[in-house]
Order: C-alpha cells, then structure tokens, then sequence
C-alpha cells in the first residue's frame, strides 16, 4: 500500500482542508472509495477512515476532513465534501485513480453526506464552477436524512442538528434549513446505485431515516439495497454486512454479480 498524506485541497477562511489518499500496490488506475467520515459533524476527522480494509481488494481510498459545524454550519460541510472531489478531477493526472468510478462511502453523519452527495449532483450553489462532483456509487451506513417524519431529536435533547444547521431545529428557520439538507429533497431518478445498512436498533439513527431514503429513491426507479443488521445499534461489526458491501463494490466497478449467500441476503 502507498500513501499520500496531508494533501491540502481548498483553504477557506484560512483554514486548510486535507485529505489521505491509499493505493493498492499492484492495481492501476483502481476505482476510488471516496470516505467521509462520521461524528454528528461536529468532531472526528480524516484519520478515522473505515474502508482501508479495500485496499487490499484493489481499491483506492481517499479520507477527507470538512469543516465541522462547530466552525461553520451547512452547508459548509456538503460544500467541502464536492470541493475535495472536484480537487481530485481537476488534479487527476497527479494521481494514478479512476476518477470515473467513484463510490463515497460514510458512516452516521458521514452517510448523511455522501447520500446528498449522490442525490445533490450539480448542485451550483456547493459545487466549484464548471466542476464534476458526481459519484458513480454511494455506501451510507446508518446516516441521518432529516425527514420530517423522523427526526433523529427531540426538544430538550442535545442540540446537535441545531448546531449543524446553524438555527434551533425546532424553528421556522431550521425547518427550512433542514429541508435543505435533506438528500431526499434532490432525488430526481438520476441517482447512482445507492447501498444502504443500518442496524435496527439504532437509537441515535433511528432506521425509518434509512426507510425513508430508500423509498424516496425505490420511488424514482433508482437501484437501491438495504441491508438491515438485526439487533445492531448504532455502529457494529458484521461479517455479513462487510460481505455485502464487497459484493456491491465489485458488481457496480467490475460488473462481477456476488454469488449466494452473499446477493441472496440482500434485504430489499
């Protein structure tokens, strides 16, 4: 494995933003798992990187850092996660990555990005001028879509998507903004192959988030698969899950369909 470490890829406001790049030793031009990484957007950084384990399978990851919201709200965040792979297109000759296949892959708050990420393409407002930030494939484990009809918070319970938003979740303002950020607010049927797990005891994600996202796409003819993890909460390890996102990877980028048991325990 090669690594190129502490790439700076925009700097806004004086703050740099950087991203790890991962290579596979013998593959060339490997399709590219773009990471964004989890932590209800106000903590973590690039250095918790949860698909390493693909390289070995001939991928290249890149891992990037984004403002949190505790320094700036949305949609900072998205806007950061479309600049990193616009830096990589715009720089492809640096890099030896198929910037035509690319799958963003994120946990928690990091699947809430990479979902808006396949759902928000060409989105002018987030995105460089003139940019390609569109994704070819989407992993969202267990990521909040902020849905109306199931709203991860309550009043009086940490304010964590009044932070994001910038407004009190519960005001007219933060409706708006929560409106905004909802990746299903986009979903025109152009999106890519979306995978989504999610653990059916989450009580932090509860999983009729993932329900709704799934439906908004099913209902635009998109190909999705959810994958529920029985009695998991939020955050697990599960053999079968890593077994369905290998299968999903490989059927999207080589077009090689998984052989049973793996396909067949889809839950659709």
């Amino acid at each position: 494995m090669k690594e190129i470490l502490d790439i700076t890829y925009r700097v806004v406001n004086g703050i740099e933003l950087k991203l790890d790049m991962f290579l596979p030793d013998e593959a060339e031009a490997p399709p590219l798992i773009f990471w964004v990484h989890g932590g209800a957007w106000l903590m973590g950084d690039r250095k918790w990187c949860g698909m390493k384990n693909q390289i070995e399978r001939g991928y290249a990851v890149v891992s990037v850092d984004y403002r949190l919201s505790t320094v700036a709200p949305f949609p900072a965040c998205i806007e950061d996660c479309k600049y990193a792979l616009a830096f990589l297109r715009e720089n492809a000759d640096k890099y030896p990555i198929d910037l035509n296949r690319v799958c963003a892959v994120g946990d928690s708050a990091g699947g809430h990005l990479v979902s808006l990420m396949g759902t928000s393409a060409g989105h002018k407002d987030w995105e460089p001028e003139g940019a390609d930030c569109s994704v070819q494939a989407v992993i969202n484990y267990y990521g909040p879509v902020l849905a109306k009809s199931s709203t991860p918070v309550e009043e009086g319970e940490p304010p964590v998507l009044s932070t994001l938003l910038g407004s009190p979740i519960f005001s007219a303002k933060g409706r708006m903004a929560a409106s905004a950020a909802n990746p299903i607010t986009y979903i025109d049927g152009t999106e890519p192959p979306f995978l989504i797990i999610h653990g059916d005891r989450d009580t932090t994600v509860p999983i009729e988030q993932s329900y709704a996202l799934r439906n908004a796409l099913e209902e635009e003819k998109t190909d999705v698969i959810m994958y529920t993890v029985l009695k998991a909460g939020h955050g697990f390890e599960c053999p079968t899950a890593d077994a369905v996102v290998n299968g999903f990877l490989d059927y999207v980028f080589a077009g090689a369909r998984p052989k049973p048991p793996e396909w067949a325990s889809w839950s659709e």
